[in-house]
């Protein structure tokens, strides 16, 4: 494989939906609108995550997707009551202040976080945001210590330096996992 080719078409496909049933066994309790969107997120997203990992680049139609699928399942249970439409609106509200953060961010500092960033987080802050603000807030935080940390030990065993661009994509989503984990598992609000 050429270098920084995306990985092969069966092994994205094997993964995203590893990380749509685990999605859809972690979420089994909440509304099928949710259990449905969170599946289907995960699966885009881990795609997502691995091809701006071996590309730094985060493909517009994977992202579009990963609104579509997390948007319209949320949007139907809003219109039957499952979950409610102030919550769907609360975690859209959550996906736009996400998005303006991550933007501010990346007009702080030209280079820095990328438009594919951006566009990801927006959705991502969606999905955190069904569960409240505290998680909302969770998951970039955690996105930003996790990143962090492995751009770390990338410079102290000398496989970067300073200057070096670490792809945040891959960090976004864990960040998004954990906080959604913690919150199921009742560590946060």
């Amino acid at each position: 494989m050429r270098d920084g080719a995306a990985p092969p078409r069966p092994v994205l496909g094997v993964v995203a939906v590893a990380a749509a049933g685990a999605a859809a066994l972690g979420l089994r309790s909440e509304p099928v609108a949710v259990l449905v969107a969170g599946a289907l997120l995960a699966g885009v997203a881990v795609v997502l995550a691995l091809v701006d990992a071996r590309t730094h680049r985060l493909p517009d139609r994977l992202v579009i997707t990963a609104y579509v699928v997390t948007a319209v399942p949320l949007l139907v249970g809003a219109a039957v009551g499952s979950p409610g439409l102030p919550v769907v609106g609360g975690a859209a509200l959550a996906g736009v202040v996400t998005a303006a953060c991550f933007l501010g961010l990346g007009l702080a500092r030209v280079g820095g976080l990328g438009l594919g960033d951006v566009k990801l987080s927006g959705v991502l802050g969606l999905w955190l945001g069904l569960f409240g603000w505290e998680v909302a807030v969770a998951g970039p935080l955690t996105t930003f210590v996790l990143a962090g940390l492995w751009a770390l030990v990338l410079v102290a065993t000398r496989r970067a330096d300073l200057r070096s661009h670490v792809a945040l994509g891959p960090w976004m989503v864990l960040g998004t996992a954990l906080a959604t984990s913690g919150h199921l598992a009742g560590w946060t609000g």
